[in-house]
């Protein structure tokens, strides 16, 4: 039987990670009510079926663009060591809450301390800055969320569901004064990440797509584009989309002209070496 190095899976559960269709139907969980103040968040489900297919037990993964830690919450599920960098002392505050008052029980996460003791170190400041401190080629998997876009004092101010824009804080990639910028740090961030990383490990990024100016702008092609300037190979994305926490549709310029709803995100998988 030929060894595998990557994660525990069988054939049958590889394989099926090789669809790029990948429809989940997670609900909200018991720390969903602490999260969801963050407002652009990933069900621990999802992170930690990513985690269990490209790490193994006890290895390290890393979120340099933690929020309120998904995926920290998604390694404690899976029985992995996890580091997260934010940059946001709320998100970070929040993440210290749900530790300190949710376990994992046989059935995911429990309120109070019945369970096993949620694992997982959040490091404030800014991940540009806090990578080059990391030694290189420590870290098993890298996954993150980074910010969709730029301007989001401009955009996401006028969206109520979300709360991620981070006032006054220039070093946010979110309050970038343009895509070139935005492209620029995401370029700075891979060529650290493709440091830390063992060779032939991979980086994970979860990314949409946007509408900018009227127009259609595809972000992730963007960013993938960039990443695989720095090095990394790119080997392959998912569609994902979760239907138990979809909102409902927005009538954008009915009868006058189409304009989508993005309801999918982007999972694009990179490899070192």
């Amino acid at each position: 039987m030929v060894e595998n190095p990557l994660n525990h899976l069988s054939g049958s559960e590889w394989l099926y990670w090789t669809n790029t269709i990948y429809s989940t139907n997670y609900p909200p969980d018991p720390t969903h009510q602490l999260r969801k103040k963050h407002g652009a968040i990933k069900p621990p489900e999802l992170m930690a079926e990513i985690i269990a297919f490209f790490s193994k037990e006890g290895e390290l993964v890393l979120d340099p663009f933690a929020g309120v830690g998904s995926t920290l919450l998604g390694a404690a599920l899976v029985g992995r060591k996890a580091v997260g960098i934010e940059l946001n002392v709320e998100w970070i505050r929040i993440f210290r809450e749900i530790t300190s008052g949710f376990t994992v029980g046989e059935n995911g996460f429990i309120q109070g301390q019945g369970g096993r003791k949620i694992e997982g170190l959040m490091l404030h400041g800014d991940c540009l800055e806090e990578l080059k401190k990391l030694p290189a080629e420590q870290v098993a998997t890298i996954i993150t969320d980074p910010p969709y876009g730029c301007q989001h004092r401009v955009d996401f101010i006028k969206e109520t569901n979300f709360s991620m824009y981070n006032p006054g804080e220039e070093k946010d990639l979110g309050n970038s004064r343009g895509f070139v910028e935005y492209l620029e740090k995401i370029a700075e961030f891979a060529r650290e990440a493709f440091r830390v990383l063992v060779p032939r490990r991979y980086l994970i990024v979860l990314i949409g797509d946007r509408y900018q100016n009227g127009e259609y702008y595809p972000l992730s092609m963007k960013v993938a584009e960039t990443i695989q300037k720095t090095g990394f190979k790119w080997k392959g994305m998912r569609i994902w989309w979760n239907q138990a926490t979809q909102r409902p549709l927005k009538p954008y310029a009915i009868r006058r002209c189409y304009v989508s709803n993005i309801t999918h995100q982007n999972i694009l998988i990179f490899r070192k070496g």
